[in-house]
């Protein structure tokens, strides 16, 4: 039960808006953060402005704060200095509901499940019609890939989950989960 009623760390601005008709500009303006008061700094005085439609790699060893920069854009984290714009507004002034709902993640570790390749991109959003997520799956260039498939997207994944990157499945998934296209951080 404590774990219940434990507060979360990160709440919304009293005045924080809802954020609607999403482009997907991100900016970060001078961003540092660390994950405690005290400690050492992760990410110092970051800078970079990504438009619409680009894409961007962020490569490093192990433990350079590549995931933590992207954890930064839905507020897992706080900020601890700088600020973070999506279509020039910053983060901390935008509900976290709305900021999540309006943004795509792809983890590190991805799974597949029993079923068809068309059951694993609905997965999240049982309702998605076949016509949604094949628009999702040409937005995530990945519908070539899905047609070359023995089935297309019938194609049952036991039979290739092991001879398959499923990664691109789970760009699809997470693009036909979001209302809109606005950003993807893919963490791979």
């Amino acid at each position: 039960m404590e774990i219940l009623e434990v507060e979360p760390d990160i709440k919304d601005a009293p005045d924080a808006v809802d954020i609607t008709d999403v482009e997907g500009n991100i900016e970060f303006k001078n961003v540092s953060f660390k994950y405690k008061e005290g400690y050492d700094h992760v990410l110092k005085h970051i800078s970079l402005n990504i438009k619409v439609g680009e894409y961007v790699a962020l490569v490093g060893p192990s433990g350079a704060g590549k995931t933590t920069l992207c954890s930064l854009i839905p507020r897992f984290y706080e900020v601890s200095k700088g600020q973070i714009l999506i279509d020039g507004k910053n983060i901390s002034g935008i509900t976290m509901r709305s900021l999540r709902k309006n943004i795509g993640i792809v983890q590190q570790e991805v799974y597949l499940f029993a079923g068809t390749v068309l059951d694993n991109i609905r997965y999240g959003k049982l309702d998605a019609s076949e016509e949604e997520i094949i628009w999702a799956a040409k937005k995530a260039n990945a519908h070539d890939f899905i047609m070359a498939l023995p089935h297309g997207y019938a194609t049952d994944i036991y039979l290739i989950a092991d001879k398959i990157d499923s990664r691109p499945l789970y760009a699809v998934a997470t693009i036909a989960h979001t209302d809109q296209i606005q950003a993807l951080l893919s963490l791979f």
